[in-house]
């Protein structure tokens, strides 16, 4: 029950109990009291809904604020198995169902676009409060699994926040997972001399509790805009 259909229901009792009070009292002073006890709770209810709508449209406002992309449809949170840094199977759709989730595929020698999202989610989740920090799921998964090893990746991701996931595996197992998520196969886009770098999807998407794919971020989202989402998407559910 809503806060107005409560306040509703308290006045149809409490009015009830007067109408017979008055009924059994019938006096000047009783129909008096009768008109402001009437005035009264009409003016409750009132201020009772309208602080209700306010809040109802502020929360609609944080939402319409959003700095990500507007997926349209429903796209479910995609289902594929990969390893984390510690050698253990990960099924990102069970692992992290039921909570928002950032998943992002990159790889740790990208020169500028990995760090600098993920410096910015990690300032943003660190000035946060612990309920927002504590409801967000962050996965990194690295397209380039000849230089990345588990141990590589771990350590790149634990400089920016060591509750971090991040995963590997094969190069048939990390296309399906892009595939699955929706973005396109990572493929080596120049080789020089001492390496190789890598052209990569720079979208981060951002799974609800919903399960579904919400929003999506493109490079040159700010800390204040990552700070900003994900405190209402979470606090807001």
């Amino acid at each position: 029950m809503n806060i107005k259909n409560f306040a509703v229901s308290i006045f149809r009792i409490a009015q009830h109990f007067v109408h017979r009070f008055i009924i059994s009292k019938s006096t000047p002073i009783t129909y008096q009291i009768s008109i402001i006890f009437s005035l009264v709770f009409f003016a409750t209810i009132c201020i009772t809904c309208s602080s209700e709508d306010r809040m109802f449209k502020e929360d609609s406002l944080e939402r319409d604020r959003l700095s990500g992309i507007r997926v349209d449809g429903f796209v479910q949170r995609p289902d594929f198995i990969l390893q984390d840094t510690k050698g253990n199977s990960f099924d990102f759709q069970q692992e992290t169902s039921g909570k928002v989730t950032l998943l992002y595929f990159g790889y740790t020698n990208c020169p500028d676009i990995c760090p600098v999202h993920f410096s910015n989610i990690a300032a943003a989740l660190d000035q946060s409060p612990y309920e927002v920090r504590n409801g967000v799921e962050v996965i990194f998964v690295s397209v380039d699994p000849k230089r990345d090893s588990p141990q590589k990746i771990r350590e790149w991701l634990d400089f920016f926040d060591t509750g971090f996931v991040g995963l590997t595996g094969t190069d048939s197992d990390l296309e399906i997972a892009q595939n699955a998520a929706g973005t396109p196969a990572a493929f080596v886009s120049e080789v020089y001399e001492n390496g190789y770098s890598i052209a990569h999807a720079a979208w981060i998407f951002l799974y609800t509790q919903d399960d579904s794919l919400y929003l999506k971020y493109p490079t040159g989202t700010r800390q204040s805009e990552w700070a900003h989402d994900l405190k209402a998407l979470v606090l807001q559910n």
